[in-house]
């Protein structure tokens, strides 16, 4: 799943950031943009109602999915709006953006925070929180990432670290989804899953790391076929390494049941996924998995 969230600063010129090493202020032109890719694991339970003779039949199902990768992006620019909120306190500088979401006082919320060193080049901590919502009063769902790292240095053009430990930069990064149907007198269809990553790699406004325990000498090697899932002329499809044998795509709904399969002949590279009902699914393709939101 890609997502890509865009942040608009109020009342700040493109260069508003440009300023030399050493100033203990944010040194980026903006716009910039920061990536993160998280591999671990996602824990997932839902509930549904199932029509039977007399009494609907309430049916918990939990799973368990031990490699998969979940990805943020969120890019920072300018313009003017009333929604955005900037403060730069005490060396810390934090950009906020609100707005409604589908119940009223439960607003959509992103948040930067980076803590600098006083005088350095250096940033304490940097930390992102996206909580939003879609949907309807009978069917909605809600999503929220969770992304910090400590102890990095930064120049005029980028982030970056010299080792790459996940545990010494207190890194983490979550995603939480909970996505619920409604149904009449017999109370709510319900998914929701809980990611939590192992490592992570950052790319954007930082030099490509990839975070890990043990730390990683060289760039983490990428998943197995580098399955990657995208937007393509209003539909879905994903793109993966190419392979001198035929292999089966397979499209699950959140509770590991197959909505789909299909195979994909030798020498293929990209296949486009067919049509489906908006939800949350996982693709698979031999030992990679990836996971994607299809919205109405």
């Amino acid at each position: 799943m890609k997502k890509l969230l865009v942040v608009f600063l109020c009342f700040f010129a493109s260069n508003a950031f440009a300023s030399s090493a050493d100033s203990g202020k944010c040194p980026w032109k903006m716009p910039f943009t920061i990536t993160i890719s998280g591999t671990g694991e996602t824990q997932g339970w839902g509930r549904t109602w199932i029509a039977q003779p007399g009494p609907y039949r309430d049916d918990d199902t939990s799973y368990l999915i031990p490699s998969s990768i979940e990805s943020y992006q969120i890019t920072i620019d300018t313009c003017q709006c009333n929604s955005i909120q900037y403060s730069l306190i005490s060396d810390s500088l934090h950009f906020t953006r609100e707005w409604g979401g589908i119940f009223p006082g439960m607003p959509e919320f992103q948040s930067v925070l980076i803590v600098f060193a006083p005088g350095k080049d250096s940033i304490i901590s940097l930390s992102l929180f996206d909580d939003d919502s879609f949907g309807s009063n009978s069917q909605y769902s809600f999503r929220s990432y969770n992304f910090k790292i400590s102890s990095l240095l930064f120049d005029d053009t980028s982030i970056f670290e010299t080792d790459s430990s996940f545990m010494l930069h207190n890194a983490s990064f979550t995603e939480e989804t909970f996505d619920t149907m409604g149904v009449p007198d017999y109370g709510d269809d319900f998914q929701t899953t809980d990611f939590t990553a192992s490592s992570i790699t950052l790319s954007g406004i930082f030099r490509p790391t990839a975070f890990s325990n043990p730390p990683a000498t060289v760039t983490e090697a990428p998943q197995p076929n580098n399955l990657a899932i995208y937007s393509s002329n209003g539909s879905i499809a994903c793109s993966f390494d190419v392979a001198d044998h035929a292999r089966d795509l397979e499209i699950l709904s959140p509770l590991g049941i197959r909505e789909a399969s299909f195979t994909i002949p030798a020498g293929q590279t990209q296949a486009s996924l067919p049509h489906l009902p908006a939800g949350f699914y996982f693709v698979r393709l031999d030992g990679s998995m990836a996971k994607v939101y299809i919205s109405d």
